[in-house]
């Protein structure tokens, strides 16, 4: 009897936890503390290139979240990369898989894998067609110090930093180049290396 009014109270204080935390991730989205622009013009041998792109009113709108970068930047090589973020703070409303606005957009994709980027984390990486254009995609989350390319495992830590009282801001970021006649593994090392310049930037700047 007594383990069983456990159990029950145990199942009861995990399903208020799991709507309190279900609660919090879906409310309306929040100004971020931190404006993504503030992100340096250089990443180790990548410079920016031009304006920040404007981002269009619908996106802002769907997100619920106006603190979404998207710039370029060039390699000393000339190889063009350009960066997506989505910086959502203490909630994680505004974070989605970015297929479903690639595929929006008419892009295929062919592959979809995880992959290591080099030492620090695992992201996720994409090969997109459309008409004759293929491009490479490489993206992860990040909430606090964690960084990985599943949804479903930075929901975990969002998750464990909730019940723990943490507030520690979420993030998506993605980075794509086009593929040329270098071929898609090329691509990825330019986007995998960008990715490395940028990763402690981002860990630097956005708690």
């Amino acid at each position: 009897m007594i383990r069983r009014v456990f159990v029950l109270l145990l199942l009861a204080a995990t399903a208020l936890a799991h709507r309190t935390i279900i609660g919090i991730q879906t409310r309306p989205g929040v100004s971020a503390e931190i404006p993504v622009a503030s992100l340096p013009d250089r990443v180790l041998d990548f410079r920016q290139l031009g304006e920040d792109v404007p981002v269009e009113p619908h996106v802002i709108a769907v997100l619920e979240n106006a603190n979404v970068l998207i710039r370029n930047y060039v390699s000393s090589r000339g190889v063009p990369v350009q960066l997506t973020v989505v910086y959502t703070g203490e909630t994680r409303r505004s974070l989605h898989f970015p297929e479903v606005c690639l595929t929006g957009q008419g892009w295929e994709i062919r592959e979809q894998y995880s992959a290591p980027v080099g030492v620090q984390f695992i992201g996720k990486r994409l090969m997109l067609f459309k008409g004759d254009s293929e491009q490479a995609v490489l993206y992860w989350f990040k909430t606090g110090d964690m960084l990985t390319g599943s949804y479903f495992l930075n929901s975990l830590y969002w998750s464990r930093d909730q019940l723990l009282f943490r507030k520690p801001g979420s993030m998506m970021v993605k980075v794509n180049t086009a593929v040329d006649e270098r071929g898609s593994e090329a691509a990825f090392r330019t986007l995998e290396e960008f990715a490395i310049g940028l990763a402690p930037i981002l860990l630097e700047q956005f708690k």
